[in-house]
C-alpha cells in the first residue's frame, strides 16, 4: 500500500467533518459538485491526484510508487478534501504535506505545510481547484499562520495560487520550481 494513510487519515463517514478537520461540506457554485472530507474509498483517487500534482505539464504521469508521488501523499493526521460530482465521481483533491527537506520554514524553523492539489484533467479550468483551495485555506487558517507551495514555472496553476494570495518568495524544488507562501492569518 502507498504510505499507509488509510487508517490514520481517511474517515469512514464523509459527513463526520468535525472530526476530520474539513468543516467545509458545501455545494460549489456548480451545483453538480460538492466538497467533502476524504473517505477510505478515496485512497486510489488521492494517489492519482498526487501523480498529477507532481508532473510538469505535458509530461507522462509517474508511476504510483514513484518517490515524488509517495512524498506528496498526506501525512498521518491530514485528511484530504475531495471535490466530487453529485453522482459521486471524485474530480479533485487537496491536502497538505511536508517535503524533505522543507520547502519553507517559519521564523522558529518549523516546516510550513505544503499544498498538494490535483484536479482531474477533464475538469481543469472549471473552478474546482479554487473551491478546493478555499476549503483548505478556511480549515488551515484555524491552526496555521502560513503555508507554502512549490510550483513549476510552466504550471498554469500559478495564476490560481496568486489569486488566492500566494506570493513568490524564491527558489522552489528543482531548477524551475518557485516557492510560494500564503499568510493565513
Amino acid at each position: 500500500m502507498h504510505r499507509d494513510f488509510l487508517q490514520t487519515n481517511l474517515i469512514e463517514n464523509p459527513n463526520a467533518l468535525a472530526s476530520s478537520g474539513c468543516n467545509n461540506l458545501r455545494m460549489a457554485p456548480d451545483p453538480a459538485v460538492r466538497i467533502r472530507a476524504a473517505t477510505a474509498g478515496d485512497e486510489a483517487f488521492i494517489v492519482e491526484m498526487a501523480r498529477h500534482a507532481c508532473i510538469i505539464e505535458d509530461w507522462p504521469l509517474p508511476d504510483s510508487d514513484d518517490a515524488e508521488v509517495l512524498e506528496l501523499l498526506p501525512p498521518p493526521g491530514v485528511v484530504p478534501i475531495i471535490a466530487e460530482e453529485i453522482r459521486g465521481d471524485p474530480v479533485g483533491a487537496v491536502w497538505t504535506y511536508f517535503s524533505d527537506p522543507p520547502l519553507r520554514t517559519d521564523a522558529n524553523g518549523k516546516p510550513l505545510p505544503e499544498l498538494c492539489i490535483g484536479v482531474a484533467p477533464g475538469r481543469r479550468g472549471s473552478g474546482i481547484g479554487g473551491l478546493l483551495m478555499d476549503a483548505l485555506l478556511a480549515d488551515l487558517a484555524q491552526v496555521c499562520e502560513s503555508m507554502c507551495t512549490n510550483v513549476h514555472v510552466r504550471n498554469p496553476a500559478q495564476r490560481l495560487y496568486e489569486r488566492k494570495g500566494f506570493r513568490v518568495v524564491g527558489q522552489g524544488h528543482g531548477p524551475l520550481g518557485l516557492a510560494m507562501v500564503k499568510a493565513l492569518r
